[in-house]
């Protein structure tokens, strides 16, 4: 699977930056940065206290949280 990863700002406080992660299923590294725009553009439309600040595709690799 490829995500989708936005790094995001808020517009209140510029220091207070995450990265939002968004999974396309079945796609591939082409199809996510030809479509990573519109994807962006949807989440910062549902975001509007937030400013993107980059965003990029990568393969999703499998995350543990600490215990």
């Amino acid at each position: 699977m490829i995500e989708l990863v936005i790094t995001v700002c808020l517009l209140s406080a510029p220091a207070a930056c995450h990265e939002e992660r968004q999974g396309i299923v079945g796609e591939s590294l082409l199809a996510c940065m030809t479509q990573g725009q519109f994807y962006a553009a949807r989440w910062i439309d549902q975001h509007p206290t937030y400013r993107i600040i980059r965003w990029r595709c990568e393969p999703s690799a499998a995350r543990q949280s600490p215990v």
